[in-house]
């Protein structure tokens, strides 16, 4: 038998009927169509962002964020905290790891033993003698719905603690 139109391998011509058989739209079972590769999920990772520091305390041994001087506005405002007073940054020995940094507010300055500095309108208050360990270092706010509070992103650190409160170096 003669036909004019060119004569197409078995599984094209399945392919085309829908199947082997013409009646099974899934295809044969002795030689299953290939399913396309899944395709891999893209997921939209936010850019890594630096913190937003004040350019003018480019000397500063620890450096707020602009998200952290919003926040110790908020407070001082909110607390009444008087005109005059400094936001101290300090170390104390402990923690898991050796060294616990805390912040808070002084109305005393030693000249000689402190650096100040004005960062966003915010007079910030460190013992020199807490370089060695904190140069560097920036405090951040965090306001997420996982972590919230005052982060010290310090990078002497050599090892931190698992509830990331203290630090070694």
């Amino acid at each position: 038998m003669s036909t004019d139109t060119p004569t197409r391998p078995a599984t094209e011509q399945a392919q085309a009927q829908g199947g082997c058989c013409g009646s099974n739209p899934s295809g044969c079972s002795s030689q299953a169509a290939a399913a396309p590769a899944p395709q891999p999920i893209q997921l939209e990772v936010p850019a890594v962002t630096e913190h937003v520091t004040d350019p003018a305390a480019g000397d500063a041994i620890v450096r707020i964020s602009q998200k952290a001087a919003v926040e110790v506005n908020r407070f001082m405002s909110e607390k009444n905290v008087p005109d005059g007073c400094v936001l101290r940054i300090a170390l104390a020995g402990g923690g898991c790891s050796g060294f616990e940094p805390h912040l808070g507010f002084d109305n005393r300055i030693d000249e000689e033993a402190d650096q100040v500095t004005e960062q966003f309108g915010i007079k910030v208050a460190i013992d020199r003698k807490f370089a060695m360990f904190m140069q560097g270092t920036t405090v951040d706010y965090l306001d997420g719905i996982d972590k919230r509070g005052f982060k010290f992103d310090n990078p002497n650190a050599t090892s931190s603690c698992g509830c990331g409160k203290s630090f070694s170096v």
